[in-house]
């Protein structure tokens, strides 16, 4: 019987160990848990942070001047032929300047491009406000479609040009060098323009979509 009694205490004994130990590694794998989702949290938190801090404000634009002196079909009513010039200007919102390592100037009629600009290099300073010239002058070829819409336009009054400034940017925030692309759209309402009288700035004030 004391042989048997002891057999039983010594597996009641290993059974309390046995469970013990589970029990400490589970109580291991619950705190390793719990440090994981520490410091998961801690980097959500830090990201949300430096977001915030480093978050630059959209540069804003304007197209504040177009010059039509030349819009016409030629060559059968198939060829555009064009002098425009447009100023768009740019405002820099954020307390760091912006530097434009590469920007060039498009524009489209009826959802055809027929001029290209390019632009040099510059800074947007911080706070500061730029003003850029884009000049079109040549011609290109319009389907039937662009040739339906300059019938109508023209019959209206005033012919509709979108013009985008595509760009390259780079910025310095807190130690923390950013590089981006950027696109800006501007709808022009431009008068059709009188085949006799010198060619009118027109001034516009013209709101365009910044994708920054």
């Amino acid at each position: 019987m004391a042989a048997a009694a002891s057999a039983a205490a010594a597996a009641n004994a290993g059974r309390q160990d046995s469970y013990e130990g589970r029990s400490a590694s589970s109580c291991s794998l619950c705190f390793l848990l719990k440090v994981v989702y520490i410091i998961i949290i801690a980097l959500g938190a830090l990201t949300i942070v430096l977001w915030l801090i480093l978050r630059p404000g959209a540069v804003k634009a304007t197209a504040v001047s177009a010059t039509l002196s030349r819009f016409d079909l030629a060559g059968g009513g198939q060829l555009l032929q064009y002098n425009l010039t447009v100023g768009i200007s740019l405002r820099n919102p954020n307390r760091f300047r912006i530097h434009y390592d590469y920007a060039d100037v498009q524009a489209s009629y009826d959802g055809e491009r027929f001029g290209y600009d390019p632009v040099e290099p510059f800074y947007l300073e911080k706070k500061g406000e730029r003003t850029v010239t884009a000049a079109f002058s040549g011609s290109s070829p319009v389907d039937d479609g662009g040739v339906r819409t300059y019938g109508r336009e023209k019959s209206e009054g005033f012919y509709y040009v979108k013009v985008r400034l595509y760009s390259h940017l780079g910025f310095k925030v807190r130690g923390f060098n950013t590089r981006r692309k950027s696109k800006i759209s501007c709808t022009l309402r431009l008068p059709v323009p009188s085949t006799t009288a010198t060619p009118v700035t027109t001034q516009l004030g013209t709101r365009c979509s910044v994708d920054f």
